[in-house]
């Protein structure tokens, strides 16, 4: 299938990797069919391309590899809407925000993506958990800011 975006122009994409979200993305919920791209190969950046909207696309990150002790706990509810039948099944990605202004690149922990490998099943699930928040900070962008540790970070 080609589908067409603003950031990566005409795309193909094989039919079996689409992401199926019956209920989109908070915000965007008329978006209900994604696919994952790696811009950058090994990059722990990726983008969640809409299918159905050329202009929407996140950028996502597997929150495991910022924060190893990340952890979410689905309601049995939300496990079976994704038909996850082993936890093995699931992969989870985290939307990432760049801070214009000052550069703060951030996640957010409190509505991960939760996706079913087996399936392509997604929902984007909102935590009820007071350790985590929207705008966890990853590292600063080179751009936007002017510490030292800019460059490193992101």
């Amino acid at each position: 299938m080609r589908i067409e975006t603003t950031r990566f122009g005409t795309i193909d994409v094989n039919d079996q990797s689409i992401l199926q979200m019956p209920d989109g993305m908070l915000g965007f919920e008329y978006c209900t069919r994604f696919v994952l791209i790696e811009d950058i190969p090994e990059s722990a950046f990726k983008w969640l391309q809409a299918v159905d909207d050329a202009a929407v696309a996140f950028i996502v990150i597997n929150p495991a590899d910022f924060f190893p002790e990340y952890e979410v706990e689905l309601t049995d509810g939300q496990a079976e809407s994704l038909d996850l039948k082993d936890p093995g099944e699931s992969v989870m990605f985290t939307t990432v925000t760049v801070a214009r202004d000052e550069g703060k690149v951030t996640t957010n922990l409190v509505a991960p993506i939760v996706i079913n490998s087996r399936t392509l099943q997604a929902r984007q699930v909102v935590l009820q958990d007071e350790r985590y928040c929207t705008k966890h900070v990853i590292g600063y962008s080179a751009s936007g800011s002017s510490r030292p540790e800019a460059a490193k970070a992101a």
